[in-house]
Order: structure tokens, then C-alpha cells, then sequence
């Protein structure tokens, strides 16, 4: 009877680890939901930066010289340290109406044609007086031999010799005319050579770049005597690529900021976007001005800021799955279903990294929209139907630059 007891009491024992087993097996088939992060999709604005180095440019260059041969006389003069005056170097800044001819030749030769030049015009002018005195004088006798001689009142040799004595006459006066004429063409040239002897800023204001003479030093006409700078405003120019150059237009405003001052900033204005593309680095070359460059000088780096705004879905990575192919990308949204939620994976499309997320495109082959609830980390564990339990889910903050 004792062994019957022991007997059962095994039985029992195994029957109740048995059903424990049974059990814990239930329990591992029937599991928890899953815990992920999601969040739900908005449009954002966002404002794309875009960065371009480029190097400072005056606005024009230009060599002076003088327009005719001489020796240099004198240089302008500006004031220097203690008062004192010293010739005009690189560096000086000039101004056309207050600084004056920047130099001068010796003129003396200049002045001594010109008052040649006078002479001789005043001379033809009155040979030409004279002149237009005597065919006055011959058009008169002529007219009167004419009309004697229609009256038969005169012979004819008397009436051609009147006749040719008037063509003399004209024609003498026509080449008086022409020498005053060409004495007057000389006065001009004269006068033009003796002002021609001072050296003018051809723009207001200008900066001296280069000085290739001294006073005393014999010039040719033509010979680089300076080369100033307009730094009233500079240029930069920078090459953008073809997928970005409709975001440019004349006109338009950029920020200019440069490591040598460093907390200052530039406004500079698109003046001229070239219409064809540089054949060897296939980029499209546009020019800012800056009409205000205070400091900056050519030469200097700059780096020009763009930025326009969007509005846009953006997506975090870590949403970001495979689909059914490589090209395929997926998501998992969360939806509800009786209570309960579960996740479904829909096709996206996208285009461009901002920061730390992808844009999605919308009118494409996405099929997902604005208002729907993703999920954005703990994707990789998931199947399509599978219940979830959302945590929440914090945005990350935006930092575009591209």
C-alpha cells in the first residue's frame, strides 16, 4: 500500500511539471507588444543654406598714361607726416575734382606750338578776308560785263577776261578757306595736346595700385604712368552648377562674410549671371557686387551665404527600412485596429539629406502624407500587422546647410 502511495505521488508530480512546462510555452507564444518611438508627420519650413568661397575684385582696373610724349614735371603732392608733402604713391587714395592732376609734363614745347598754331590761323583768317574782298570785287565787274555784253554794248575778249579773272578769284577763296579750315583742325590739336599734358582721374574716386614713374623721367605717349583701382564697390564671382542655378537671379541679395573680419558682414547684390557654362569645369560663373566693401580689398577670401525656404515632410533615418527591392524604401506607420495598435510598412520616395533626415516627396510614389504616425526607432524588429506600444518621441532639432 505504501508503494501505491509513492507510485501516485510521482504521478501527481509529473502532471504538475507537465502543465508548468505547458504553461510557460503559452506565455513565449503569446508576446508583449512591441515598444517603439514614433512621430507624426508635418510640413516644416525650412531654410536651405548654401555656401560659395570666391575672391575679391575691384570693379574696374584701369592703366593711366599720358596721351602724349614728354618729361615729367611734377607728381601730386600729398600731405604726409609733420606736415610735410611727398609724391603720390601705391596706396593713395585720389579724388577727380578735390586732388587735381595726378602729374604733369613739361608744357613749354606744347605752349610754343600753340601760339604757332594761332598765328597761322590768324593769317589765313585774313587772307581770307582779303580774298572774299576781291571776289566780292570781280563778281560785281563781272556782273556788269554781263549784262553789257547781252546788250552787244562789249567785246567778247573783254567779257572772258572779266569771266576768268572771277574763276581765279573763287577759286583762290576756296583754298583760303581750306587752310583756315585745316589752321583751325591744327588750333584744336594744339589745344588738345597742352591739356592732354595733365594727367586726370578719368573716375571719381580711385585707388592707386601701381605708379611706373618718376618726376624727370621722359614718357612716351602711351607709356603706364599709374594704374588705379575703383574700390567704390568690388565684385566676387563664383561658379555654380547647373542643378543650382535657377536659385539665382540679378538682383538678388547674398550675405558676404570674411575670416579677416570675422563677425562682420557684407551685403552683395547678383549682377551678372554669365549664360553659358564654363567648358572645363562645367559650372556657370556669377558675379555679386558689393557696394558697400568698407574693409574688404582684392584679394581677399570671402564666402557668400544663399538661402531660400521650404516647406517639407521630413523623415529621420533611423525610419528609414528596405523594401522588397534595393531601390525600395519603406517605412512602418501606426495605425489603430480594435483598439490596438499595429503597424503596416508603406512605399516612400525621397530626395535630399537635410541634417540628420530625408525629404519625402509627396507627389510621387510615397504613400504617405502629412498626419500619419511613423515610427522612428525599433523599425528593424518589426512585421507588417505587428501590435506596438508607442513611446513617445522627441523631434530632433533642424541645422540645414548645404
Amino acid at each position: 500500500m505504501r508503494s501505491i502511495d509513492r507510485a501516485g505521488f510521482l504521478a501527481i508530480g509529473w502532471l504538475a511539471m507537465f502543465a508548468g512546462i505547458c504553461g510557460c510555452r503559452r506565455q513565449i507564444e503569446a508576446p508583449l507588444p512591441i515598444a517603439v518611438q514614433a512621430i507624426t508627420l508635418k510640413h516644416e519650413v525650412v531654410t536651405s543654406e548654401m555656401r560659395f568661397t570666391a575672391t575679391v575684385r575691384e570693379q574696374q582696373r584701369i592703366e593711366l598714361s599720358f596721351k602724349v610724349p614728354g618729361t615729367v614735371a611734377s607728381i601730386l603732392q600729398v600731405p604726409e607726416m609733420e606736415g610735410k608733402q611727398r609724391d603720390l604713391h601705391e596706396g593713395d587714395e585720389v579724388y577727380a575734382d578735390a586732388s587735381g592732376p595726378l602729374a604733369r609734363l613739361d608744357d613749354s614745347d606744347y605752349q610754343r606750338r600753340l601760339q604757332t598754331v594761332f598765328e597761322r590761323l590768324a593769317q589765313a583768317q585774313a587772307k581770307q578776308r582779303a580774298t572774299e574782298a576781291t571776289v566780292t570785287a570781280v563778281q560785281a565787274n563781272f556782273a556788269r560785263m554781263n549784262a553789257l555784253r547781252e546788250r552787244g554794248s562789249v567785246a567778247q575778249q573783254a567779257f572772258e577776261d572779266v569771266l576768268a579773272r572771277r574763276d581765279s578769284a573763287e577759286a583762290e577763296l576756296d583754298g583760303v578757306r581750306r587752310e583756315v579750315s585745316t589752321a583751325i583742325v591744327a588750333q584744336q590739336q594744339a589745344e588738345d595736346d597742352l591739356k592732354n599734358c595733365a594727367l586726370c582721374l578719368p573716375i571719381a574716386k580711385a585707388t592707386i595700385s601701381r605708379k611706373y614713374v618718376e618726376s624727370g623721367e621722359r614718357v612716351q605717349a602711351g607709356q603706364p604712368v599709374f594704374q588705379v583701382m575703383d574700390l567704390a564697390s568690388v565684385r566676387v564671382a563664383f561658379g555654380v552648377p547647373d542643378t543650382k542655378i535657377n536659385q539665382f537671379r540679378t538682383g538678388q541679395i547674398l550675405t558676404v562674410i570674411a575670416d579677416a573680419y570675422p563677425g562682420d558682414r557684407f551685403i552683395g547684390r547678383v549682377s551678372k549671371i554669365l549664360p553659358a557654362a564654363d567648358l572645363r569645369t562645367r559650372s556657370f560663373e556669377i558675379e555679386v557686387t558689393i557696394d558697400e566693401p568698407r574693409s574688404l580689398r582684392p584679394g581677399m577670401v570671402v564666402t557668400l551665404i544663399t538661402g531660400h525656404d521650404q516647406s517639407l515632410i521630413l523623415l529621420p533615418m533611423t525610419a528609414i527600412g528596405r523594401g522588397e527591392t534595393p531601390e525600395e524604401t519603406t517605412v512602418f506607420t501606426v495605425v489603430d485596429h480594435g483598439g490596438h495598435k499595429v503597424v503596416h510598412k508603406r512605399r516612400v520616395e525621397l530626395d535630399g539629406v537635410y541634417d540628420n533626415r530625408i525629404r519625402l516627396i509627396e507627389d510621387g510614389q510615397s504613400q504617405l502624407g502629412e498626419g500619419e504616425v511613423i515610427v522612428v526607432t525599433g523599425a528593424f524588429r518589426l512585421s507588417e500587422g505587428q501590435e506596438v506600444r508607442v513611446l513617445q518621441s522627441q523631434e530632433p532639432a533642424l541645422r540645414i546647410g548645404l
